[in-house]
């Protein structure tokens, strides 16, 4: 930078440095979220933390609006479409003098259990912009703020990147990526115009090749936004389908017994083994007792409940996980076929047995 340069630098950092609070004060701009469909997402992250740049340069306009107005505009809107999933959260502001309470980095949420509330009020924290740009500082207290007992965090900067000492933040991310290995990701917001320190983004984004970056102005939208924090906060929920196994009663128990008998143990082997190679995809297994009409409804209810649970134990004496089991018994109250027949009864004596395999999320 020349020596004129520095000097209209020097000139700008303090008349925006006396202006500090001064000014109209922040007003949210018009915003209807669209809400995140949780049945079909669940959380891609642990932790997610907000690092939003409160220095000088902040207090710039583009497009007749502060660029830290703007700043807390997208902050405000992606905390009112976030979901609350039980993140460990924190919000953190960077700049110095008032602004920040004398700190260069300063969290005013967190690090808790993300609630959109308690998110909110922390920003109201962050009420004016001031200062130099201690960005890495900003930085490292966002990433040590989550970082107890945190597994996948999400950090996502909200600045101008103007006028950024690049090497001391990527110092900063070198330390986190120490403590943190491939579980960070970097995501940046920028508003405003300015054109610098797009090697500085690029490589903040490209931080185990799972960040992003992106202009707030992309993000005015509610469809927008919901994108935006689809896809750095949450994954596609997996499906689960069931595999239904039905056993013939006769196969497996003597009449009016729930012993199960050799042939019943061989073919449950069987079934065994299959589950079994599956590993942990098989995420549930419910096994259910049916018994013909014949006999009072309070005795073919526990004589339904017993089958039931001697095929659990055989299965779970063949080492199928216990925990992911459900029994129970239907008695007589579900028939496939008329009691009224032999051959109906015999097929209503069942168990069924339906193995929920856990599918690849799209």
């Amino acid at each position: 930078m020349s020596t004129s340069s520095r000097l209209l630098f020097l000139a700008v950092i303090s008349t925006v440095l006396l202006a500090g609070c001064a000014g109209a004060p922040y007003s949210p701009t018009s915003f209807t979220p669209t809400g995140v469909d949780t049945s079909a997402y669940v959380a891609k992250v642990d932790a997610f933390v907000v690092v939003m740049d409160a220095s000088s340069s902040m207090n710039f306009d583009y497009e007749d609006r502060k660029n830290f107005f703007s700043a807390k505009d997208v902050v405000t809107h992606m905390n009112q479409t976030i979901p609350e999933l039980g993140y460990k959260a924190a919000l953190v502001g960077f700049g110095s003098g008032s602004c920040v309470n004398r700190e260069d980095a300063r969290v005013v949420y967190g690090p808790a259990t993300y609630q959109r509330a308690d998110f909110s009020d922390g920003l109201t924290q962050l009420e004016c912009a001031g200062g130099i740009t201690p960005m890495s500082e900003g930085v490292n207290a966002g990433g040590e703020s989550v970082k107890e007992g945190a597994g996948r965090v999400a950090l996502i900067l909200v600045s101008d990147f103007w006028q950024i000492n690049s090497g001391k933040v990527i110092a900063t991310v070198d330390r986190l990526k120490a403590d943190y290995g491939d579980r960070l990701c970097i995501h940046t917001i920028k508003v405003g115009d300015d054109g610098q320190s797009g090697d500085l983004v690029a490589a903040l984004a490209g931080v185990n090749s799972c960040g992003s970056s992106v202009d707030a102005a992309s993000l005015a939208s509610s469809a927008a936004m919901n994108e935006y924090v689809t896809d750095v906060l949450l994954t596609p929920a997996a499906v689960v389908k069931y595999e239904k196994n039905t056993m013939s009663s006769s196969a497996l128990f003597d009449h009016d017994k729930s012993v199960l008998k050799d042939e019943g143990k061989a073919a449950l082997h069987a079934l065994d083994e299959s589950i079994k190679s599956k590993g942990a995809s098989v995420v549930d297994i419910d096994v259910i007792g049916h018994t013909d009409s014949d006999g009072t409804e309070e005795y073919n209810m526990a004589l339904s409940v017993r089958r039931a649970e001697a095929v659990r134990d055989y299965m779970v004496s063949e080492g199928v996980d216990s925990s992911i089991i459900d029994v129970s018994g239907k008695g007589e109250s579900m028939p496939v076929f008329s009691n009224a027949t032999s051959a109906g009864r015999a097929e209503n004596r069942r168990v069924d047995i339906h193995v929920g395999v856990r599918q690849p999320a799209n």
